[in-house]
């Protein structure tokens, strides 16, 4: 039964105002024993919802950015694991025990070599009596860090898809942000996994030995990795729409598309060349460690085909081996096969730039990019190491080349295969084909009146959630639409 809330006595009836006092009741006030939600006015009688405690649990961001995270993660520690068990400790061509097939110590070394994927390096302190020698190796194995970004790209794609709504730009940087730093905690963990210590006494000499990957420059380029990737995934509808606002933006992602394209490409073909050196060739780099790894016997002849010249240094250090493609020297004249990779990329560019209706000045950009993707290719294939060492207060550091290039060299070859993928070969191809493409981009004719008529020069910008989305004045629904401007017919 209904109570005043001013007098407390019962009210019979639904009337609006009190028997016993004869206020007028404000509102239907709440029976006696009715349970109202707590925080509200508690009348007589009244009981109260009392919530359960509960843990807090994670938003669904950053469980997305843990199922991403783990297939790359996962696939780390089986090439490690497969590694120590099929290859025991035949790293750096040393094999200490061949009966030994799976130990603690083979497994940490495995994994410090795959954690090398970030680009980051191992380091070997040794410290005794006599001081400190700390030696450092930079390798970057292409088959692992491939894998590692293919396996984040593939799983971004599908949690993005499976979204009822495309991520604003907001959101994406956001989910950026938690994969990134989920990405670098992983890796930081691996390599903690990874480090291992010993110590060796003899008559004469007390050392101890620390090995393990360097830790803030793994978790620094783990969360930048995983960072970008996921960016790219989901800020593709903001970065669209913004490229259709801003004409030069739209013609540099423009150009992107087209030299990741080509470099995808390039990248498939270079790894299946890197395996088949593996197999067939007892060395793909001459002089140089961790060859059961690294396979990038593919960069490093992509390398030596656009004419940059090598510079490697035995492990022992001696004499360097320096040369190129137009200074062979003692080299055999195979290597002009070399060559074969890098003309089927030029040409595979210029046929792009030309298929896609590229203006000169989107070219011209095409040709920076590919020119910057290429050079890093090449460089990535480096191996190199470094010798800090602490004896009786002196202090000399130094570095060995194991396998190197002389940067100028490289930057000039990319640069000149690039003018002429992305230049003479659409030139060519636009002569003989008589299909002549202007400077740069033209605008579309502005409407005078109507609706549109205050959407800009470009024209409305499409719904991101739509399958059509406006990149460089681009419609997604033909299959080669994402590569040609429209207004070049």
């Amino acid at each position: 039964m209904p109570i005043c809330q001013s007098c407390g006595a019962a009210v019979a009836g639904a009337v609006a105002t009190c028997a016993n006092c004869g206020k007028a009741l404000a509102a239907p006030p709440p029976a006696i024993g009715e349970v109202v939600a707590d925080g509200t006015a508690s009348p007589w009688g009244a009981g109260r919802i009392h919530q359960d405690r509960q843990w807090p649990t994670p938003s669904r961001g950053w469980l997305t950015a843990g199922r991403v995270l783990l297939a790359p993660t996962v696939l780390l520690v089986l090439l490690a694991a497969l590694g120590s068990t099929v290859g025991g400790r035949d790293v750096a061509g040393v094999d200490d025990d061949p009966g030994v097939r799976w130990t603690t110590q083979t497994f940490q070394m495995w994994l410090q070599l795959t954690l090398t994927a970030f680009g980051t390096p191992i380091r070997n302190s040794n410290t005794s009596s006599y001081g400190t020698i700390v030696v450092g190796i930079h390798v970057l194995p292409y088959l692992v860090a491939l894998g590692w970004l293919a396996l984040l790209w593939f799983g971004q794609r599908i949690a993005t898809r499976a979204r009822a709504d495309a991520p604003t730009a907001g959101a994406a940087g956001a989910q950026a942000l938690r994969t990134g730093a989920l990405s670098a905690t992983a890796a930081l963990v691996l390599g903690w996994i990874s480090t291992g210590s010993t110590h060796k006494e003899t008559l004469s000499l007390d050392m101890h030995i620390t090995a393990g990957p360097a830790m803030a420059p793994l978790g620094v380029s783990a969360f930048l990795a995983a960072a970008v990737v996921v960016l790219s995934v989901d800020g593709q509808g903001a970065l669209r729409v913004e490229a259709a606002r801003r004409r030069w933006l739209g013609g540099w992602l423009l150009a992107w598309q087209h030299a990741a394209r080509v470099v995808g490409g390039l990248l498939v073909l270079l790894t299946v060349v890197s395996v088949v050196m593996q197999v067939l060739v007892d060395r793909p780099f001459p002089q140089s460690a961790f060859r059961a790894l690294t396979v990038n016997g593919g960069g490093y002849l992509f390398g030596v085909g656009s004419g940059a010249r090598v510079v490697a240094r035995g492990v022992r250090g001696g004499a360097a081996d320096s040369f190129a493609l137009y200074d062979l020297g003692e080299h055999g004249g195979q290597w002009w096969l070399a060559v074969v990779p890098v003309l089927l990329a030029a040409l595979a560019l210029g046929w792009s730039a030309h298929r896609g209706r590229l203006p000169q000045l989107d070219r011209a950009r095409l040709a920076v990019l590919y020119a910057a993707l290429t050079s890093a290719l090449v460089l990535g294939t480096s191996i190199w190491g470094n010798d800090h060492t602490i004896m009786k207060g002196e202090v000399r550091d130094t570095r060995i080349d194991l396998l190197g290039w002389s940067l100028p060299t490289v930057l000039l070859a990319a640069a000149a295969w690039a003018v002429f993928g992305a230049l003479v070969v659409p030139a060519v191809l636009d002569a003989v084909r008589r299909t002549p493409v202007p400077v740069s981009a033209s605008l579309p004719a502005q409407p005078t009146d109507g609706p549109d008529a205050a959407a800009g020069p470009i024209g409305p910008v499409e719904p991101v959630e739509e399958e059509r989305s406006a990149v460089g004045h681009v419609d997604l629904l033909d299959s080669h639409a994402a590569y040609r401007r429209p207004d070049a017919g």
